[in-house]
């Protein structure tokens, strides 16, 4: 009778399994806050923001004065002497509006770099969350196999106490053992996968090898209730991806007019002081100069410049007309998705996980008074588990199609929209 109890309160054990959560001694938020301080690509991305930003200040100075020193006039290359001796120094001082278009472009790259960091970090924050959802997956399963073998001993304990008294066949046995030995295989299954899922974790954190990763835990409640025109809006206004295609047609339009400004002309200025060393000659003289871009054998090359930058102005359009509609329909696409999860895991919480349990426990009766046979009570049982490990899979789906979601959308939590 008490092997009887204690098959009862197993099988309760596994249809409550489902609901339960590990205990949160690995909250994702903190591993959030430890990925953005030393995950190697996100670090990577912010360094290549001061890197665009150290730029600007040097778009918009001049380049480099040039000073040059002759002497002239030495017979057999005898430096002492030579007639005449010469310093110059001369600087190239481009068109007034181009310094001012070249830090204006710097500065649409440093902001675009910026668009790429943001991607970044919900790209790797996106694959954090997925990874971290898989290995509550994993470790669901992991604790289910085991209630499973434990629940499966006893099945076969109270199998050969009837099979002594000769009430049960030696089959029942049998199929005991074969079921013990299945869970043995998949257990060893799932803990590989949650090592690869830990060692991803490790890797995404930045973490020694020798580290630790514990049990992770997400929610018991599952909540689901954005607009789809809410998440639209707030993508197309706000996803990085998106920002930084609008700032391509600004880069693009910048490059256009820095090419048409090649038509206009650079200066050269420059002084010189000049010496008689033989003599007492001494001199100074200024000289100009001036660029002739439009001269009829180089124009043809301002021409195909300006070509140039009209294409690529034509081609950032079309990029970022592309990346609008492709964001839009990820996120619709999603949005459905995760809907569709919401509904199957209410509809397991609300008629299929209970009628399971129900069925249990009316097969446990059945077998306890003798009306039915020790394979309908494990077939049964199977069948429980199996809800229970596709409301696992539905549940890391879910999870895994919001985290995706908050990628397309642009944002680390949706919950932050409401």
């Amino acid at each position: 009778m008490n092997k009887i109890f204690l098959l009862s309160a197993s099988f309760l054990l596994i249809a409550q399994l489902y609901g339960q959560t590990a205990q949160p001694s690995m909250q994702l938020d903190s591993l959030i806050a430890e990925a953005m301080k030393n995950n190697p690509e996100i670090r990577m991305a912010l360094a290549q923001v001061d890197v665009m930003q150290a730029r600007v200040s040097q778009a918009g100075t001049l380049d480099d004065p040039e000073l040059k020193f002759m002497r002239e006039g030495m017979p057999d290359f005898k430096y002492s002497e030579a007639m005449y001796s010469r310093i110059e120094l001369m600087q190239m001082i481009p068109f007034p509006t181009k310094l001012r278009t070249q830090k204006d472009l710097a500065e649409i790259q440093r902001r675009s770099s910026q668009g790429d960091q943001l991607e970044k970090v919900n790209e790797v924050l996106a694959k954090l969350k997925s990874t971290y959802v898989e290995l509550w997956f994993i470790q669901q399963n992991i604790a289910l196999a085991q209630e499973n073998s434990r629940l499966m001993k006893q099945f076969l304990s109270v199998a050969q106490t009837k099979y002594t008294t000769g009430r049960v066949p030696q089959q029942d046995i049998l199929k005991a053992q074969i079921e013990i030995a299945m869970i043995g295989n998949e257990q060893i299954t799932l803990r590989q996968k949650e090592l690869s899922m830990k060692a991803m974790l490790m890797s995404l954190l930045n973490r020694v090898y020798n580290d630790t990763i514990t049990t992770a835990s997400i929610p018991l409640e599952v909540s689901f209730a954005l607009n789809l025109d809410t998440l639209l809006r707030f993508a197309l206004h706000n996803r990085p991806m998106i920002v930084k295609d609008s700032l391509m047609i600004d880069e693009s339009k910048t490059m256009l007019s820095m090419a048409k400004q090649e038509y206009l002309p650079d200066f050269k200025f420059g002084i010189e002081r000049m010496t008689e060393p033989m003599g007492p000659f001494t001199g100074w003289s200024v000289s100009a100069g001036i660029t002739i871009p439009f001269a009829p054998w180089t124009l043809g090359k301002a021409s195909a410049r300006v070509d140039e930058a009209n294409a690529a102005l034509n081609r950032s359009n079309a990029s970022y007309t592309a990346t609008r509609n492709m964001v839009a329909s990820n996120v619709r696409d999603l949005y459905y998705k995760a809907s569709g999860n919401k509904q199957q895991l209410d509809i397991y919480n609300s008629a299929i996980l209970p009628q399971a349990k129900q069925s249990v426990q009316a097969s446990l009766t059945a077998y306890q008074t003798g009306t039915t046979d020790f394979l309908m009570l494990i077939d049964a049982y199977r069948t429980l588990v199996n809800l229970s490990k596709e409301y696992f899979m539905t549940r890391m789906q879910f999870e895994q199609t919001v985290v995706e979601l908050e990628r397309e959308v642009g944002i680390q939590n949706l919950s932050d929209l409401k």
